[in-house]
C-alpha cells in the first residue's frame, strides 16, 4: 500500500467534491490550499502516519440548452513527488415533462501518483435520479467502480438513497448507503482486517448533514456511523465540520477538518484530516453571492378556471415562483411569459410570491434581488443570456 498517494488523493477528493457539490455559477474557478492528513500505520499498534500536502482544484461549468455540464480536476503535490491527479465529469438533466425531475450520470478517474511506478488508480461512474421541490426532495442513485492498486485489481458496486428538506436558512439531510467491495487492501489499512487476506466485504452507512446558509457564507456538519461486515461486523464513527467565508465577489475561503471514512468506489483510505483553502473565480462571472443568499424556485400548477356562469372552462397553467431573501430586498421576475417586464414579488409568509398564468410551451424567466444580476430558479436549467447574468429554461406542456 504506498504511504503518500491515497491520503493526498483522499484530500484532493474531498476539495473536488465541494466544488462538483455547489452547482454555482462560475465559469472557471480555482481553488488551492494547504491540508494535513492522518491515517493509521500499517505494522504499528495505534500508529499514525502524517502527511502533508499542497492543493490545486479547478472547477469549470457550462450551461447547455437543457443540461449542465459540470468538470472538476485536482492535482495534490507532496513534499517528493506528485502524488495525486482527480477528475469527475457530471451531466445534469432535467426531465422535460416532469420539472421537478433531473437525473446527473457522471464518470471519474484517478491517478494515486504520477510518479511512482505500481501505485495505481480508479475509475468510476454512477447515475442519480433527483427528486426537487420547493422545500424538500430526495434522491435514488447506484454505482460502478474499479481500482488496481499495487497489481491487484478490484470492483465495487454501491446504492444510495436519500432525503432532504430546507426550514429557511437550515437544510438537512439523511441517507442511507451500501457498498459492496472486492478492494481488502483498502479495508485492512484501516484496521478493519486482521490479515492482508483476499475478501469480500459489505458496507452499510448512515449519514446525517446539516447546513447553515447566512448569505454567501455557509456552515456544514455531517455525521456517519458506518457498519463494516467483512470477518464481522464492526462499527465506525465518522463527525466532519466545513465551512466557507466569501471576502468579496471574485474570493472566498473554505475550510474542513474531520475524518473521511475509506471510499471504495473511488479508492481512497480512511483519515483525518484539516484542510484549509481559498477561491478565486477567474472566468467572467463572480462567485455566486446572490443563488447563495437567494433561493429561488419555479413550479407550474394547474388551475381550474370557471365563467360568470359557474361553467368549468379549460384549465390554465399558473406559474409560481417563491424566492427566499431578505424582507426589506426589492424582488422581481421576467421572462418570455410577460415580454421580459419584471413583475414584483409579494411578501408571503416569510417568503417572496408571485403567481402569473403562463402558456404552452417553452419560457424563459429570471429572478433579481436590488439591483443585481438575473439568475434561473435553482431547479432549471440555466442559460447564459451574455450580459453577466443567466435565465432558467422552463417547459410548460
Amino acid at each position: 500500500m504506498p504511504r503518500r498517494g491515497p491520503p493526498l488523493a483522499l484530500a484532493a477528493l474531498v476539495l473536488l467534491g465541494r466544488a462538483v457539490g455547489a452547482q454555482s455559477d462560475p465559469v472557471l474557478r480555482l481553488d488551492a490550499g494547504l491540508a494535513t492528513i492522518q491515517q493509521p500505520a500499517i505494522g504499528t499498534v495505534r500508529g499514525r502516519e502524517t502527511s502533508d500536502a499542497a492543493l490545486l482544484a479547478a472547477f469549470w461549468r457550462r450551461p447547455l440548452e437543457r443540461s449542465t455540464l459540470l468538470t472538476s480536476g485536482n492535482l495534490t503535490y507532496a513534499r517528493d513527488s506528485l502524488a495525486a491527479i482527480q477528475g469527475v465529469a457530471v451531466l445534469s438533466t432535467p426531465w422535460r415533462r416532469e420539472p421537478n425531475l433531473r437525473t446527473d450520470v457522471g464518470v471519474a478517474g484517478a491517478s494515486f501518483s504520477l510518479r511512482s511506478a505500481g501505485t495505481g488508480g480508479n475509475t468510476n461512474a454512477f447515475v442519480r435520479q433527483h427528486v426537487v421541490r420547493p422545500d424538500d426532495g430526495g434522491w435514488v442513485g447506484g454505482a460502478m467502480g474499479r481500482t488496481r492498486r499495487d497489481g491487484v485489481p478490484s470492483a465495487t458496486t454501491s446504492a444510495d438513497l436519500g432525503l432532504w428538506r430546507r426550514w429557511r436558512f437550515l437544510y438537512g439531510s439523511a441517507s442511507v448507503a451500501y457498498q459492496h467491495s472486492t478492494d481488502w487492501l483498502l479495508l485492512y489499512t484501516t484496521g478493519e482486517l486482521d490479515a492482508r487476506a483476499e475478501a469480500d466485504y459489505d458496507l452499510v452507512d448512515l449519514q446525517l448533514v446539516l447546513q447553515a446558509r447566512g448569505g454567501p457564507h455557509d456552515v456544514t456538519v455531517s455525521w456517519t456511523r458506518r457498519r463494516v461486515f467483512a470477518d464481522g461486523p464492526a462499527s465506525v464513527p465518522a463527525l466532519q465540520g466545513s465551512g466557507t467565508f466569501q471576502l468579496s465577489d471574485r474570493v472566498a475561503l473554505l475550510a474542513t477538518v474531520g475524518r473521511q471514512l475509506a471510499d471504495p468506489m473511488r479508492g481512497l483510505p480512511q483519515a483525518d484530516l484539516a484542510m484549509a483553502a481559498v477561491r478565486v473565480s477567474l472566468g467572467p462571472q463572480p462567485l455566486p453571492v446572490m443563488p447563495r443568499a437567494v433561493v429561488a424556485e419555479a413550479v407550474v400548477h394547474t388551475e381550474v378556471v370557471t365563467d360568470s356562469s359557474g361553467a368549468t372552462m379549460a384549465p390554465r397553467a399558473l406559474l409560481e415562483i417563491r424566492v427566499e431573501a431578505s424582507d426589506t430586498a426589492a424582488v422581481t421576475v421576467a421572462g418570455s411569459f410577460s415580454q421580459w417586464e419584471p413583475i414584483p414579488l409579494r411578501w408571503e409568509e416569510g417568503v417572496w410570491i408571485a403567481r402569473v398564468p403562463i402558456a404552452r410551451g417553452t419560457h424563459r424567466l429570471g429572478v433579481r434581488v436590488g439591483n443585481g444580476p438575473w439568475r434561473a430558479p435553482r431547479n432549471l436549467a440555466r442559460v447564459r443570456d451574455g450580459f453577466g447574468g443567466e435565465s432558467g429554461l422552463l417547459v410548460v406542456p
